[in-house]
């Protein structure tokens, strides 16, 4: 479970996935770009990839093994 903190309403918003976009369920903020935490501990969780390369290795991947 991740959490990222809103610094429009000072809350904090949860989510169990890392990729898409991410708005705060009270302001409407976009928190996609914000720093993730760990829900539990609040330590930073640092994720150094971008969506775009998450669904070129996955399609990449299933297409290969579809042709074969």
């Amino acid at each position: 479970m991740y959490r990222k903190n809103c610094d429009k309403c000072f809350r904090p918003s949860f989510s169990s996935s890392e990729l898409g976009k991410w708005i705060c369920p009270i302001c409407q903020n976009d928190l996609t770009e914000y720093p993730f935490f760990d829900a539990i501990t609040y330590e930073q969780i640092h994720i150094n990839y971008s969506f775009k390369k998450v669904i070129k290795s996955y399609t990449t991947q299933y297409y290969d093994r579809k042709s074969q």
